[in-house]
């Protein structure tokens, strides 16, 4: 519900939407953006104690206050939910003159560029607020310049996604401006092109980056000379008319800011080029989508591949010129190539600023007696980190799209770590809006370039069963209730005279997994869509994965009061599973489309259809070992089995854990072997999967935190909000576990630990805050302890 003071707060925002007269939103040199600067003088004779504003853009600012950057947004925003922020800048102000800047990059409407950066059809930009006796609402006192000077260019091979790369070239100076004010009038239920709300998350957090590891120096100043520089020690002049390259490593992938400074004692120009990559990589078998990669810090066989700035600056004699990137870059490693003119320059600094949401750890991980684990925590909390800004990215490097798919497991790694569910209630919310006309959610969103995919829709719906279970927020869950039915309406519209899902339309992506053998053919574009069942447009996964959500929405429309719908889907579920068990069983396993037409293909088998015959119970709980323990013994496979990628490990894991603890356990020593793969080849972040191994930072891979803190460590939600918990500790993974600390909300923590005693493993668990809890150990029975603080068991193994 919005309050009076913020509907007050909206209402002058709407009305101080300004933009740049005459304005052409295109570019006639290829360009995806501009960007425009609008900037204020204020003199004070005295500091304001506080200093309000509240302030957006359409596409994306930068707020700097007497030259310090000190806000970056809005948060991912689209026509039906634009975000304004709000902050107090107060403490960035001085007496005398100040100067407010807002740097706004505009995406062009008609550009399909910069997929993540949605905008509406109008540029603009709205500020309200009072500085002092200053009022600084955007009609009036502000100017404005279109910077020509920066391109963001289409058509390159490695950008197909953002855009942000950019190519500088000096020009003349532009004109300072006044904005011209659209003057929007919203009366009798007409919308303005933003529909404004304030920020739901909060502002990004910073802290410095240390990038001073050289690779590959040519430059006439030393190495030692070049490290003094970039730990800040003191700057380096680079002679006239010389050139310089060199590699240079931060300690652990980055998702930064940068910023380099400038100076000379006499007008000269320098050139600047700066390739980032995320590590040194092998010949590529197919740039950018398929790539071979090793040991990422191997500067000897490797190449450093990526997406480059290029940059030509004016340096004015005696002044200090700065260029920094609009947007945030994502690197591991960066090449750096300086080519100066006729003057000497200095180098005067150059600072990476990491950027992210602010994840707030409350968990922890300390398990002495395994070399891995630790290590394997810390770099799953890392690459949480570096996928989360204003909304959780697939990764930094290539999209920084909100996926549905990706998010689910992601949401759910973020609230067993900090109990925060902000970010999870904008992105829910968000998919919300994305709805199309047959009731499907977007896959993506926001996105400039809608896509949709349809399992998606069905992750949607898993995302609001998790947060409902962790958080028992029934409101917010029950005001997604038509559409989530109107999701499922759409699967129940596609069952065919089998009683499975098929006939989705061409359009629709129905995307599983990337696995080598499901590529794109020239019949068939699409990847990741499994080779039997194309010509029959019939997909065993699809049908599985709709049983499956079926059943968790009818556990959510109980809680929330709605018994009649979760019957019915109920019954749904029960009808679909009866199809699956007569139409894609060979008697053995699960088919990837109907078990008729198995014989006459190849890659007709995946732990996919295995996993999620499990999770629907498809399979009969006595038969699920066999059938997981088959579908992925490596040794002897009967069938050439589709492998479960990074993304889909998380729901064989499920499967496992279905299946038994025997299962579970058998598979669990060999089951982070990728992961410490990954370790061996110098990553401090995982890979997106180990098939093109295109991005080196993908959050679906942290799913060792889900996995260390549920299953190991035992804890899992029995009851809405943690009312109650179940604890079931696998013992047998650990023998010790010094610490392991779970957020359970916003603020409960649990803590486990155990270690061998005289009487046997002595086990404890205690929390924040009394909860009611469930415990069964290791080949015990459950046991109910009522409300407690702290508990200790004893169990002999």
């Amino acid at each position: 519900m919005i309050t009076t003071e913020v509907q007050q707060t909206i209402n002058a925002l709407q009305a101080n939407w300004v933009w740049v007269p005459n304005w052409i939103d295109s570019s006639p040199d290829g360009s995806a953006a501009r960007l425009v600067t609008f900037s204020r003088t204020l003199t004070l004779s005295t500091i304001p104690s506080q200093a309000i504003l509240h302030f957006s853009a359409d596409t994306r600012y930068k707020l700097f206050v007497n030259g310090r950057r000190v806000a970056v947004g809005p948060s991912r925003s689209h026509s039906s939910i634009w975000y304004y922020d709000t902050l107090d800048i107060a403490p960035y102000l001085k007496e005398g003159e100040n100067t407010l800047e807002f740097l706004v990059i505009r995406y062009f409407a008609s550009s399909r560029g910069g997929m993540p950066f949605e905008r509406t059809t109008f540029p603009g930009f709205t500020v309200v607020g009072q500085v002092g006796d200053v009022n600084v609402d955007a009609k009036e006192g502000w100017s404005v310049f279109v910077d020509e000077s920066r391109k963001y260019p289409t058509g390159l091979v490695d950008d197909v996604f953002l855009h942000i790369n950019e190519r500088v070239n000096p020009t003349s100076a532009a004109k300072q401006v006044a904005p011209i004010p659209y003057g929007l009038k919203t009366l009798n239920g007409e919308l303005a092109p933003w529909r404004l709300r304030p920020r739901d998350i909060p502002l990004p957090e910073s802290s410095p980056v240390s990038v001073d590891t050289i690779h590959a120096l040519t430059s006439a100043k030393s190495q030692d000379d070049w490290s003094a520089f970039l730990s800040g020690q003191k700057p380096i002049i680079l002679s006239s008319s010389s050139t310089h390259s060199l590699d240079i490593q931060a300690d652990v992938h980055s998702t930064a800011f940068i910023q380099w400074t400038f100076t000379s004692s006499q007008d000269t120009r320098i050139k600047l080029k700066l390739t980032y990559s995320e590590g040194y990589e092998l010949d590529p078998r197919q740039y950018p989508w398929l790539r071979t990669k090793a040991d990422r810090l191997d500067s000897k066989n490797g190449h450093l591949l990526g997406p480059y700035d290029e940059i030509t600056l004016d340096i004015p004699a005696g002044k200090l010129t700065t260029y920094e990137p609009f947007w945030f870059r994502t690197f591991r490693l960066m090449r750096v190539e300086i080519e100066l003119e006729a003057e000497p320059v200095e180098l005067v600094s150059f600072k990476a600023t990491q950027v992210n949401y602010p994840l707030d750890v409350k968990a922890s991980w300390k398990e002495p007696g395994d070399e891995y684990n630790e290590k394997i925590w810390e770099v799953s909390i890392r690459t949480m980190r570096n996928c989360m800004f204003d909304g959780y990215s697939d990764c930094p490097f290539y999209e920084q799209l909100q996926y549905s798919g990706d998010s689910r497991s992601v949401g759910l790694f973020h609230y067993l770590l900090s109990g925060d569910d902000r970010l999870m209630r904008q992105a829910i919310t968000n998919f919300a809006a994305s709805i199309t006309p047959e009731g499907l959610t977007q896959s993506r969103f926001p996105s400039h370039v809608p896509q949709i995919i349809a399992a998606f829709s069905l992750f949607w719906i898993l995302q609001i069963c998790d947060h409902h279970l962790y958080f028992g927020d029934t409101a917010y869950s029950k005001g997604f209730v038509p559409k989530i039915d109107g999701v499922l309406d759409f699967f129940d519209r596609h069952i065919d005279q089998l009683g499975l899902v098929s006939g989705i339309s061409e359009d629709v992506w129905q995307y599983v997994d990337w696995v080598t053998s499901w590529h794109a053919t020239d019949d068939h574009p699409d990847k990741g869509v499994p080779r039997s069942g194309r010509k029959s447009n019939r997909h065993t996964y699809l049908s599985m994965l709709y049983a499956y959500v079926l059943k968790h929405a009818a556990g959510l429309l109980r809680h929330v009061g709605r018994p009649g719908n979760a019957t019915e889907y109920e019954t749904r579920a029960e009808s679909l599973i009866k199809a699956i068990k007569t139409h894609c069983y060979d008697g053995e396993f699960f088919t990837d489309s109907t078990a008729d037409i198995a014989s006459d293909e190849g890659f007709a088998y995946s732990q996919h259809c295995q996993v999620f015959a499990v999770l629907c119970g498809a399979v009969d709980p006595s038969d699920s070992p066999r059938l997981l323990k088959k579908a992925f013994d490596t040794t002897k496979p009967k069938h050439a089995f589709s492998k479960c990628s990074y993304v889909m490990m998380f729901y064989a894991l499920r499967a496992f854990s279905t299946a038994g603890d025997e299962v579970y356990e058998s598979f669990y020593p060999e089951v982070w072997n990728p992961w410490k793969k990954m370790l061996s080849n110098n990553l401090t972040t995982w890979e997106e999967d180990d098939v093109r191994q295109r991005s080196d930072c993908h959050a679906w891979g942290s799913v060792p935190i889900y996995e260390f803190m549920t299953e190991v460590a035992g804890i899992k939600p029995l009851a809405p909000g943690w009312k109650k918990v179940l604890f079931k500790p696998r013992l047998r993974l650990s023998a010790e576990l010094e610490e392991a600390k779970i957020a359970l909300g916003e603020v409960n923590v649990a803590t486990v630990s155990w270690k061998k005693g005289k009487e046997g493993t002595e086990v404890t668990l205690s929390f924040k805050t009394e909860t009611e809890v469930v415990s069964i150990l290791p080949g015990g029975e459950e046991k109910e302890h009522g409300r407690v603080k702290e508990l200790n068991l004893v169990w002999q193994s």
